[in-house]
């Protein structure tokens, strides 16, 4: 038992003179500077992210004898050294900013006397941010974009947390370069002279931490403004006069789905969408087998020949909110299809009608509305589908604003 309690004995007294031997070589460089007073250290010390650099800020006492801050880290080929002023405001920061490459620094400071004095160290951690997190950080996202004659394009932002700001650049219809900042927390934007169908760029910035001095910015996006004006059907009454309506006559039709016996002699089929007459209508099947197919329904007219089309009125049952959302598109042998626009109906009788109106007429033989959605299940009613070319102004703008 004896020989026990002697081994832990022995063995702690081992222990502590291991431990004086390393705490003796930390501060060996100041034991051997013998009794004296060291110069006043660097206090109240931050480090202040930013990209690919950082900010380190610090305090001094009123030691006249500091005339520089050395500041050092592992990897630092030549230390940097802060000059410092003998009039100082004690109660002022010492700042210095360091680029660096992004990573996680452990930085030193000491302060230096003419003489060769010097302080104690003080450290302090910080972190420099670059194309790394960069690579991370989104642009913001858009909920929808919507173009009218009245506003122009309308666009809705989706929240983003962490944003400070987004900025975006387009060339507006004077054939001048824009940019918009949309500060944080905003959520629309309304650009009155964006030209439909052309690129605008979007970057968004961002705050590591609160501290940071820099706004990070997001890579940048590029985003098209819509290719289609919705116009409702009280605008669309006062330029209408301004356009010529294309002649259906002679056109053929065919659907994947009608109602050919539920609804009367006329009503369901699909020839009712181009027989002039709002108070007919087509309807998808619900009656019979077969009945009630899946959505999408999908209607195709043969316009018999290239038209140049220019605006799209489609106007819904009357008195009923059953179509909610229908994509048109064209083509010129119905297999390469160019999408022309969406129109979205609430679920309500009101609007009954809406227009797409195109800043520029687009050519094709065929014709295709798909309804994608609806507000009763899988079934959907169509009144009248029409078509215009505009004759009396250079533009659908121009034509809105002329009224």
């Amino acid at each position: 038992m004896k020989n026990i309690i002697n081994y832990i004995v022995c063995s702690m007294l081992i222990l502590g003179i291991a431990a004086c031997g390393d705490m003796y070589d930390v501060h060996e460089k100041y034991l051997k500077m013998g009794e004296e007073t060291y110069l006043g250290i660097a206090s109240d010390l931050e480090a202040n992210s930013g990209f690919n650099r950082i900010e380190l800020k610090w305090k001094l006492n009123a030691d006249p004898r500091i005339n520089a801050s050395i500041i050092s880290w592992e990897g630092c080929e030549t230390p940097i050294e802060v000059p410092i002023s003998a009039d100082r405001d004690i109660n002022d920061y010492i700042s210095k900013i360091i680029d660096l490459p992004e990573g996680k620094y452990i930085f030193s400071i000491i302060n230096k006397s003419e003489t060769g004095k010097e302080s104690l160290i003080q450290t302090i951690s910080g972190e420099v941010y670059g194309s790394s997190y960069q690579a991370g950080l989104s642009a913001q996202g858009i909920n929808s974009m919507e173009a009218t004659l009245s506003k122009g394009v309308t666009i809705k932002w989706a929240p983003m947390e962490g944003c400070t700001k987004t900025m975006f650049t387009y060339t507006n219809n004077e054939g001048s370069e824009k940019t918009i900042t949309l500060m944080e927390g905003a959520t629309t934007s309304i650009i009155p002279d964006a030209v439909l169908d052309t690129e605008f760029k979007v970057t968004s910035y961002f705050k590591p931490s609160e501290e940071a001095i820099d706004e990070i910015p997001s890579l940048e996006k590029v985003v098209s403004f819509p290719t289609y004006y919705t116009v409702s059907k009280e605008e669309w009454d006062e330029i209408h006069n301004q356009y010529i309506d294309v002649d259906r006559t002679g056109w053929g039709v065919e659907a994947n789905t009608e109602e050919l016996t539920g609804e009367g002699a006329v009503n369901g089929h699909k020839e009712a969408l181009i027989d002039g007459n709002l108070n007919t209508f087509w309807h998808s099947q619900w009656d019979g087998e077969g009945k009630n197919p899946p959505l999408p329904h999908i209607i195709i007219f043969d316009m018999q020949q290239t038209q140049n089309i220019l605006s799209i009125e489609l106007a819904r049952r009357q008195n009923n909110l059953d179509l909610k959302a229908v994509m048109f598109s064209i083509s010129d042998d119905k297999e390469n299809w160019t999408e022309l626009g969406k129109l979205d109906f609430p679920n309500d009788k009101v609007p009954n009608a809406q227009i797409i109106l195109l800043p520029k007429a687009i050519s094709g033989r065929y014709f295709r509305t798909t309804v994608t959605d609806s507000n009763n299940g899988v079934n959907a009613s169509i009144a009248e589908i029409m078509f215009c070319l505009l004759y009396t102004s250079p533009s659908p703008r121009d034509a809105h604003e002329s009224r």
